[in-house]
């Protein structure tokens, strides 16, 4: 038998044969099957409803938690920025408010005040004055743009007219390296005005923003409105290189996409404009790393559900096997009772049938005994003859089977017969020792020992006492046929429970054989090859213990003898009792 095959519960392979064309109706298996997934069904979907909401609900904290902690750290970057570009502008502007043009056109003053800067806030580069059509008035930095210059054509010349401040895009400059333009218009005295104009270095800028707060897995840079890059990225590389995504219209305020770089990785793009300029800051997360917390908590949330399912299956398994077999059982135990009632109407008929031709057997038999009778009277009357004394043997031989005929027909009648119980007190004693001396000559004639154990406090029973003699007296003929060439019969009385009396009859015979035992109580069947009984007397001992509401069970082994135990109530009219009330209630007193 394999490791699956003790799995299987007892209803699964059942069929019931007696059921016939009615057997696909009612199956085991298929209520099983049922009840398994209706009940899975219905532990399950709470679990799963709940278990997606909470999932969805869980992640999207997890995620606006993130998109958080992404504007927190893009805020202190662009606070950072933004003060950069509006502190190096607030100067200009003081500069214009301190210095008139004729100030500003002599190359030492400009010269002077681009010193002061550099030592003082640090990464200008250079600074011009540039009149209102573009020339050049005045320039201080390192090297001078090729004569004559104009800057009329720049756009920043043409921003700053309109719009009186300029900050333009990271541009290279005369040095290795990237700069930023800012410019800024004055008006002079006459109405006439001028650009201060001014190259700041990134070094500075991006030493800022190198000391910024933000994740080790993330990164910080600059970009312009159409994505080209403005200071170095770790994921995109060196400018002018661009962005491989597209840019969304930005403003001050910062806002959080996410988008995927050209190697598949998911990223956290946070975006804020810096004021007053064409630029934008943005930071960058890898994704996966961001939300490592979520990749944690959905392992285990997972890891939950699984072993939640797990067990939610198992106890659905073990409580519908639980219930099927409930079930199973209930039905062989309802097939036993229709057994035992067919049974019983079978032998109700069958006492019937042999009560009647005993009754009609008694007639001829009793003719053929008186027959015998006369002629025996008559040839003992008569002279002796060489053949009186064989017609003398062969009417005795007639006669003999004649009362053999009787004795079997009487049993006939006992077995269909039925008795009326007159409970009343019985010494159990007495009654042994009586059925003994009343067989202890044919016990002498065939070998048989016989001895009683009775204890000194056996009580009294309530019961028939005709009928414990029928009982004890065909179990004790049963033995003597067992042991027909001798042997010991042993009978013991027991007090086995609380008002209960057994009483256990043990034979030194050949045995039964564990088929034929539970044929041994059925009419006609005898266990012992070309017995002289009729094969009712068992039969009968079984129905007279059912009536005295007790039970009679066999142990016996082959070559080993046999026991019959009888158990008995002390009361059978308490155990009537009990079942008058047990009739009208459904259940019985304990």
């Amino acid at each position: 038998m394999s490791f699956i095959d003790t799995l299987r519960p007892t209803f699964w392979n059942y069929e019931d044969v007696a059921t016939g064309p009615h057997q696909s109706l009612f199956s085991f298996r298929r209520k099983w099957w049922r009840m398994v997934i209706l009940t899975t069904i219905v532990a399950l979907a709470p679990l799963f409803i709940l278990s997606v909401v909470n999932y969805r609900l869980t992640r999207a904290d997890i995620r606006r938690a993130a998109d958080l902690q992404t504007r927190q750290e893009l805020s202190g970057i662009w606070r950072s920025v933004s003060f950069f570009v509006s502190e190096r502008r607030s100067v200009m502007e003081f500069v214009l408010k301190d210095n008139t043009l004729s100030d500003l056109s002599g190359r030492r003053r400009l010269a002077a005040i681009l010193k002061n800067l550099k030592s003082g806030i640090g990464g200008f580069e250079d600074l011009a004055v540039v009149a209102e059509d573009g020339r050049l008035l005045a320039y201080a930095g390192p090297g001078r743009p090729p004569a004559p210059y104009t800057y009329c054509n720049e756009p920043c010349f043409k921003m700053v007219i309109t719009r009186g401040y300029y900050v333009g895009d990271l541009q290279p400059g005369q040095r290795p390296g990237r700069f930023l333009v800012m410019a800024v218009r004055s008006r002079a005295a006459s109405g006439r005005f001028f650009v201060l104009r001014a190259t700041v270095a990134i070094k500075p800028f991006e030493k800022l923003m190198s000391t910024l707060d933000v994740a080790p897995a993330g990164d910080v840079f600059l970009v312009n409105q159409s994505g080209v890059l403005q200071t170095r990225s770790r994921f995109f590389g060196p400018p002018p290189r661009r962005v491989p995504f597209d840019i969304p219209a930005v403003s001050t305020d910062s806002r959080v996409m996410e988008t995927t770089a050209k190697n598949g990785m998911p990223l956290i793009v946070g975006l804020a404009g810096v004021p007053d300029t064409a630029l934008i800051v943005m930071t960058v997360f890898d994704k996966n790393k961001r939300m490592a917390g979520w990749r944690q908590l959905k392992i285990k949330f997972w890891i939950f559900l699984g072993i939640s399912v797990a067990a939610i299956l198992l106890m659905v398994l073990g409580m519908a096997t639980y219930l099927v077999n409930r079930i199973h059982a209930s039905d062989q135990k309802r097939i036993r009772e229709l057994h035992k009632v067919e049974y019983a109407n079978k032998m109700a008929a069958l006492g019937r049938l042999s009560a009647g031709v005993g009754h009609e057997i008694n007639n001829p038999v009793a003719i053929i005994n008186e027959k015998s009778g006369l002629i025996n009277d008559l040839l003992l009357q008569s002279d002796p003859d060489p053949l009186h004394e064989k017609l003398v043997g062969l009417v005795d031989d007639i006669r003999h089977s004649a009362r053999r005929i009787g004795k079997i027909t009487g049993r006939l009648i006992d077995f269909g017969r039925y008795r009326e119980i007159r409970p009343q007190p019985v010494d159990i004693q007495r009654v042994l020792y009586d059925l003994v001396a009343f067989m202890e000559e044919e016990a002498e004639s065939s070998g048989i020992y016989i001895r009683i154990q009775v204890p000194e406090k056996t009580p009294v029973v309530i019961s028939d006492k005709n009928s414990l003699q029928q009982i004890f007296l065909n179990i004790i003929n049963n033995a003597f046929g067992a042991m027909a060439s001798g042997g010991r019969l042993d009978i013991v009385v027991k007090n086995s429970a609380p008002g209960q009396v057994s009483i256990t009859f043990t034979d030194t015979g050949p045995g039964i054989a564990p088929e034929e035992q539970k044929r041994v109580f059925e009419p006609f069947f005898s266990s012992t090859p070309h017995a002289s009984g009729t094969g009712l007397g068992l039969s009968v001992t079984y129905g007279l213990v059912s009536r005295l509401r007790g039970r009679i069970r066999i142990d016996s082994e082959p070559g080993k003898g046999a026991a019959f135990i009888v158990l008995l109530p002390v009361d059978i009219n308490k155990d009537r009792r009990r079942d008058d009330v047990s009739d009208d209630s459904g259940k019985a007193l304990p």
